[in-house]
């Protein structure tokens, strides 16, 4: 059961670009909005109305022009780079749609860093990085680097990775944009089973309908605004 305290609360979101020689590119233009602890939500939206824009403010990648953003209680933007970068680490996990693994490093350590990084005993480090390749399906492979493991299989050691420090919110931007339709499908039910297993917020960006429908809420985005937020049938 999910709790009703949100563990993201977003007001009065606005993101602007500057280009030279042109006036300010408005993408967001004033975002509200809660998401339940617990709770799979899915962005929806044409290409260009900031999808992955709200999904970089929300994992802190980036700054707003304007407004607050509130994860686990903390004032998130009100945090300087380096206490921003540890809160980051430990709060939040990602899932690009590019994998971005090491290539010189084999499954398990790519999956082992975001703990290292984060000064965690390397030996527990480990064991939990090997528990998650389990989990994945991937015990077999814990030793392949990148080049060696198909692109599901890349993908699914990306999974492990941003959940190596037990992320409370874990952001997803077009997880399965790059794998064919029976590997998206595989990597969609994963991405459901432990979310649930674990307990954790789930958000993802996606233009797969089929994927929002399986998701507790569809917030649909046009023109840099909020066009619909409503749950699916699996709340009903």
């Amino acid at each position: 059961m999910k709790e009703t305290n949100p563990i993201l609360q977003i007001r009065d979101l606005h993101k602007n670009y500057h280009l030279d020689g042109a006036q300010d590119v408005a993408v967001l233009k004033g975002i509200d909005l809660d998401v339940a602890a617990g709770e799979i939500v899915t962005i929806l939206g044409p290409s260009g109305v900031g999808k992955s824009t709200l999904l970089h403010l929300i994992g802190t990648l980036d700054r707003p022009t304007r407004g607050k953003i509130q994860i686990d209680g903390h004032n998130v933007m009100s945090f300087e780079e380096s206490r921003l970068a540890a809160f980051r680490n430990q709060t939040i996990g990602f899932i690009f749609q590019f994998h971005h693994l090491l290539p010189e490093f084999n499954a398990v350590e790519n999956v082992m860093m975001p703990g290292l990084i984060a000064r965690r005993d390397s030996d527990q480090v480990r064991q939990a990085s090997l528990d998650l390749l389990a989990e994945v399906g991937l015990s077999h492979r814990s030793l392949h680097r990148p080049r060696e493991l198909s692109g599901g299989e890349q993908q699914r050691v990306a999974v492990a990775r941003a959940l190596i420090n037990r992320p409370k919110i874990v952001l997803a931007d077009e997880p399965s944009g790059n794998l064919d339709v029976h590997t998206a499908d595989a990597l969609h039910k994963l991405l459901w089973q432990i979310s649930r297993n674990h307990r954790q917020t789930l958000i993802i960006v996606t233009h797969n309908l089929t994927l929002a429908e399986q998701s507790d809420r569809v917030i649909e985005l046009y023109d840099g605004k909020i066009k619909s937020n409503s749950s699916t049938h699996r709340l009903a």
